[in-house]
């Protein structure tokens, strides 16, 4: 009887690849034990749990279903991951991750600098978000949140609470340098992403709309920084005033 192909989705896309053949895991899954490394099983641990959560559903999902989608055994599960609610948390966590990178602290001389610096990664915060795993786990969520609020709790605080964080930062240090005029980084974070994403999620997720595509994104980010910049860009008179306070 030949071995089920093992699939798992590795960028967030919904297009699920399958374990390389020769790897630790397909070797696993016919019957050949290997050593694997602790990041490496950390990694298809999460992999495995993602799937089963979507799959099943976060209150349907057991701790024996994962470990058995991830060929390891559930006390190698524990060992890493003490609840299914931290193995829900570091699922997110570990999406979120992928997005740090997103985010450059180089130089911004000017604003048109600035300008190229936003649409780059607010482009790449929504085609991320916007995906159709991401979808998923959104949905997965909302549909938990009453069951097991804890997952809702865990999804705000690893979701989109840090991926703000970034941003934020980055506007604050425009607004240190006079190249913005940001007075509230945080808020104007969340204003940005509400204004790029929010009514395109809220479309996808009720099935208004398929997954939008790189036009429709950009789009909804160029029509976000342009306002934005009207009321961050500094006035004449402020140029000369970096690091002093601005109203």
């Amino acid at each position: 009887m030949r071995s089920k192909a093992i699939f798992f989705d590795r960028n967030g896309t919904g297009d699920l690849q399958p374990a390389a053949e020769g790897s630790c895991l397909s070797r696993a899954r016919r019957g050949r034990p290997c050593q694997i490394a602790e990041p490496e099983r950390r990694q298809l641990l999460l992999d495995a749990a993602e799937s089963v959560f979507v799959e099943l559903g976060y209150s349907s999902a057991s701790m024996d279903d994962i470990a058995r989608r991830a060929g390891m055994s559930k006390k190698t599960l524990y060992r890493l991951f003490e609840t299914k609610e931290a193995l829900f948390a570091a699922v997110i966590a570990a999406r979120r991750a992928t997005l740090e990178a997103s985010t450059e602290s180089s130089d911004c001389p000017d604003v048109q600098t600035a300008e190229a610096v936003l649409r780059r990664f607010l482009g790449g915060i929504a085609r991320f978000i916007l995906a159709p795993r991401q979808a998923a786990l959104y949905r997965l969520v909302i549909a938990e949140s009453q069951r097991a609020p804890e997952i809702a709790h865990a999804f705000h605080r690893e979701g989109p609470s840090m991926a703000r964080a970034p941003l934020s930062n980055w506007l604050a240090q425009q607004n240190a340098r006079g190249t913005l005029r940001v007075a509230d980084p945080v808020s104007a974070a969340s204003m940005l992403f509400s204004m790029v994403i929010a009514d395109l999620q809220m479309c996808l997720l009720v099935g208004e709309i398929r997954p939008p595509d790189d036009a429709q994104i950009d789009q909804s980010v160029n029509r976000a920084v342009d306002l934005f910049l009207r009321g961050a860009s500094p006035r004449p008179a402020e140029k000369t005033s970096v690091g002093q306070e601005r109203v």
